[in-house]
């Protein structure tokens, strides 16, 4: 055996595993950090729905930001004071947030989805798994909605 060999091998994967280590630690965090940044995202729409669930709309304001905006299929728009007259949907199930994708600038944070959920809106059930689009603003009091919109066509 050429000893020349075993440690120009040697030396070989010593870079290569010092590479592939170097670039697990890189990932590591982006990685946890979109994992950490999804659970908020659950956890604020968790509550937001739990609150829409109640139909309470001084239960609901805390979530909406001062300038809130929702549009749904429909055509239907709200403002937040809209929305809190008569805008809230009626949610006898609790929601499901399938294909959740979050992003995040400062603090700013999108969140789209496929929710699962039986609802009323308009008087008229709307459509389970439709896409939603919701965007919070994340305060040191907890994430608001900046503006939402809800894709579920309603059903006759």
């Amino acid at each position: 055996m050429n000893p020349m060999k075993i440690g120009a091998g040697s030396s070989a994967f010593a870079v290569l595993a010092a590479a592939v280590l170097t670039l697990a630690l890189l990932v590591s965090p982006a990685v946890a950090q979109k994992s950490d940044l999804e659970a908020e995202a659950r956890q604020a729409l968790s509550k937001l729905f739990d609150a829409l669930t109640s139909g309470n709309p001084e239960k609901v304001r805390p979530f909406l930001a001062p300038e809130f905006q929702l549009v749904r299929a429909s055509g239907a728009a709200y403002d937040r004071e809209q929305y809190l007259a008569g805008g809230i949907p009626k949610i006898s199930s609790k929601p499901i947030f399938d294909d959740l994708v979050v992003t995040r600038n400062g603090d700013i944070v999108v969140t789209r989805m496929r929710l699962q959920i039986e609802e009323k809106l308009q008087g008229q059930n709307a459509q389970s798994g439709a896409p939603q689009l919701i965007v919070f603003r994340a305060t040191p009091d907890g994430w608001q909605v900046v503006a939402a919109g809800n894709f579920a066509k309603l059903e006759d």
